[in-house]
């Protein structure tokens, strides 16, 4: 295990990423060039575990610590396959949802829609069934994306009502054009929720573009998003990556194999875990949340609350683990075949972005991941 680990340490590339830099000596400029490359090392050092079983065979992180940010990918993109590089998108699972949210939360800045809106006054076919009673009318946009809205996380009834049609990029809006839902909790009570994220998924539809007011797909409504959030490398839809894309490594009954990305093409997934992304896209999102939560005016703002509900982030999860005593906003994901996370700490501008192309959603694995996700948040810092 040691050997692999420092095979996997020499292979790692180091991608650097500055801000304009100030005239200084030469001296000064080999110490902060010796200063980054320490830093990469020591990423690449907390994060090589995940580039080994139970995890994948290949993992990406962007670190960003004072508007500079360093890039460490370890492994390949499937057993034997290309090398993972700065670029390579990886699925990152329900860190989904933060775009999800975030595009929500931008028309909602848009005046496109409203937060705090009934799901009936974008959804007009939904019932949100409480014993019987319909509560599409009061249960909000809000709630849906703080996990509030009482709904299950898988529906009952999904396979009957999708009926084969997966890959349809009509999907979401013929669900939600007839769809009786009945609820799992008490509407107000949190109850993480990815049937909530479809339906903010169908919102987004029929919100489309604020300028048109149109409708569009999810996954090409978001294609228009990511490139005005400057995610150039990021879609949600599958068939539109390149074979610089990592498959995931999925063991059942002890046999391992690896799904390529076209395995992952349900479009009712898409909105809670159908982002494909490099780590150098997702910590540049990252940036942004930094940047909005200094910022009233800016279309994010609502996500980077520190009090109140929260808006697709989670806050303060690997404080205690990682020895961070500033606040932070985090989501981390997991799939069939993929962990990933996001890290942001907006009073210092920290942030991290990591993932890997392993795991079976088990508990133990699950830990695993947090504590090595903790591990690179405290060498970042």
């Amino acid at each position: 295990m040691r050997t692999a680990r420092y095979v996997l340490l020499a292979a790692a590339s180091l991608v650097i990423s500055c801000g304009p830099a100030n005239a200084t000596n030469s001296a000064a400029t080999g110490g902060a060039t010796n200063e980054i490359r320490s830093n990469h090392d020591r990423l690449a050092t907390a994060i090589a575990p995940l580039a080994q079983p139970p995890f994948g065979t290949g993992t990406v992180a962007t670190g960003i610590v004072d508007g500079v940010a360093t890039t460490a990918p370890l492994g390949t993109v499937f057993d034997g396959g290309p090398a993972v590089g700065a670029e390579t998108r990886f699925n990152v699972a329900s860190v989904s949802k933060v775009l999800t949210a975030a595009r929500i939360v931008s028309l909602a800045h848009a005046k496109a829609l409203d937060l705090d809106a009934p799901v009936s006054a974008y959804l007009p076919g939904v019932k949100l069934l409480d014993k019987g009673v319909d509560r599409a009318g009061t249960i909000t946009v809000r709630q849906l994306i703080e996990h509030r809205s009482g709904l299950p996380h898988v529906p009952k009834d999904l396979e009957q009502k999708v009926a084969g049609r997966w890959s349809s990029p009509d999907l979401l809006r013929l669900l939600t054009d007839a769809w009786e839902l009945p609820l799992a909790g008490p509407p107000g009570q949190y109850l993480y929720s990815n049937t909530g994220y479809a339906l903010l998924a169908a919102i987004v539809e029929r919100t489309g573009t604020v300028e048109a007011r149109r409708y569009c797909s999810f996954s090409d409504c978001m294609a228009t998003y990511l490139r005005e959030l400057g995610m150039p490398h990021s879609t949600f839809w599958p068939a539109t990556l390149d074979e610089n894309a990592a498959h995931g490594r999925v063991v059942t009954d002890g046999a391992i194999s690896f799904h390529a990305p076209g395995w992952y093409g349900s479009r009712y997934a898409l909105p809670f875990s159908g982002l494909w992304t490099s780590m150098p896209d997702l910590a540049h999102f990252g940036q942004l949340l930094v940047a909005a939560a200094h910022d009233p005016g800016s279309p994010l703002h609502g996500m980077t609350a520190m009090e109140g509900g929260t808006l697709g982030l989670f806050r303060n999860k690997r404080v205690l683990a990682s020895g961070v005593t500033a606040p932070t906003l985090e989501h981390d994901g997991s799939g069939p075949g993929f962990y990933a996370a996001l890290v942001v700490v907006p009073s210092t501008g920290l942030v991290l972005a990591v993932a890997t192309n392993g795991g079976n959603e088990s508990k133990a694995e699950a830990t695993t991941f947090g504590a090595i996700v903790a591990d690179a948040v405290r060498v970042a810092r």
